[in-house]
């Protein structure tokens, strides 16, 4: 099997840069291939999620409305890396956690999960997925103005139902819950 080549980029503009959001246009030559003028790209530094597990053997989920969407989502707790901090992914998952549900974990209870691409064929975005083992409920939330967040306890069974109903249903967060699930000893793969 031959490697594939990477694209090379003939010219690059910004197209938006704000904050949250930032879009360029490049124009690029795919090798042995056409010259594409205008591929989009989202940049970012990427986000964090959190996984959270109850002493007391619940997951935490967030539900809120995400207006991309237009609907209520149910998911795990999940923030941008800061980059105007320098932020660590494993503060963002610990400031994260706290912010969106009011719990937290002692600092050897937050477990590296998996670090996932968001959507590599037109974004930069990388995800880093944290389990969050014996959280307790020790502060409120502190959400943003913009957030709305409901939280909620299931059981490990009601998770798998809920991703197999479809009320769980974002893909990324859908593969972190199977990592925690393997982890936590709830479900074995074999290989």
């Amino acid at each position: 099997m031959t490697e594939n080549q990477a694209w090379k980029i003939l010219s690059s503009r910004q197209i938006l840069d704000t904050p949250y959001l930032k879009v360029r246009c490049d124009e690029v030559a795919v090798p042995n291939g056409p010259i594409i003028p205008d591929y989009y790209v989202i940049e970012n530094i990427g986000w964090v999620g959190i996984v959270p597990f109850t002493e007391d053997g619940y997951f935490v989920l967030n539900k809120q409305y995400k207006h991309g969407i237009g609907c209520e989502v149910l998911e795990f707790p999940a923030g941008m890396l800061d980059d105007h901090e320098g932020e660590d992914p494993i503060l963002t998952a610990h400031r994260e956690l706290m912010e969106e549900t009011g719990y937290s974990v002692e600092a050897d209870q937050m477990e590296f999960l998996a670090q996932m691409l968001a959507s590599p064929s037109g974004s930069q975005t990388r995800v880093w997925w944290y389990l969050a083992r014996n959280a307790r409920k020790t502060g409120s939330q502190q959400v943003e103005p913009t957030e709305v967040i409901k939280n909620l306890l299931v059981t490990p069974k009601e998770l798998l139902a809920l991703i197999h109903n479809g009320s769980f249903a974002v893909q990324g967060q859908i593969a972190a819950a199977y990592m925690a699930l393997e982890r936590l000893g709830y479900i074995s793969v074999e290989v």
